[in-house]
């Protein structure tokens, strides 16, 4: 685990963050290292997630419409495509609904990602996690894509 990590600020739109939005976090005290600086209400979800495994080197938290529709029936996402399966390389957990932003929602990912690159957070849409931050993107481009396989599937049976 590396001892610091960039996490967004607080309150920075997603799609338009630049890298000045992203500030160093110390990833043993989660605490800023830039001052008045306040880091995404999620820190404790990305936190755990890089303390889980020594090989995360990038976490993305996303609400793709897709997959956060399942988490909210409380489906499975089964990466049941070769491009899923390839990108993946992992069954998506999922997890019940916690509440946003407290420690306990970082507890229950982080005991998630120990064994997943992929957790469906009920409610709540979806944590990825990669070596890097493209490899995390992928993760969720194909747990979003096997979602709407599912649901296009289901929509396609007599």
């Amino acid at each position: 685990v590396a001892d610091v990590v960039y996490i967004k600020r607080r309150g920075a739109v997603m799609g338009l963050a630049r890298a000045a939005d992203y500030i160093p976090i110390d990833v043993k005290t989660g605490k800023p290292l830039r001052r008045n600086n306040r880091p995404s209400t999620e820190i404790y979800t990305h936190l755990a997630c890089y303390r889980a495994r020594k090989d995360i080197g990038a976490v993305i938290h996303t609400h793709p419409v897709f997959a956060t529709a399942l988490g909210i029936k409380g489906i499975d996402i089964k990466p049941s495509t070769y491009e899923a399966e390839v990108n993946i390389k992992s069954r998506v957990a999922r997890i019940g609904h916690v509440k946003p932003g407290t420690p306990a929602l970082g507890r229950a990912v982080g005991r998630a990602v120990k064994r997943h690159n992929a957790v469906l957070l009920k409610d709540h849409g979806l944590v990825t996690v990669g070596k890097d931050p493209g490899e995390a993107f992928l993760r969720t481009l194909a747990v979003e894509r096997a979602a709407l396989t599912y649901i296009s599937c289901k929509m396609l049976s007599p």
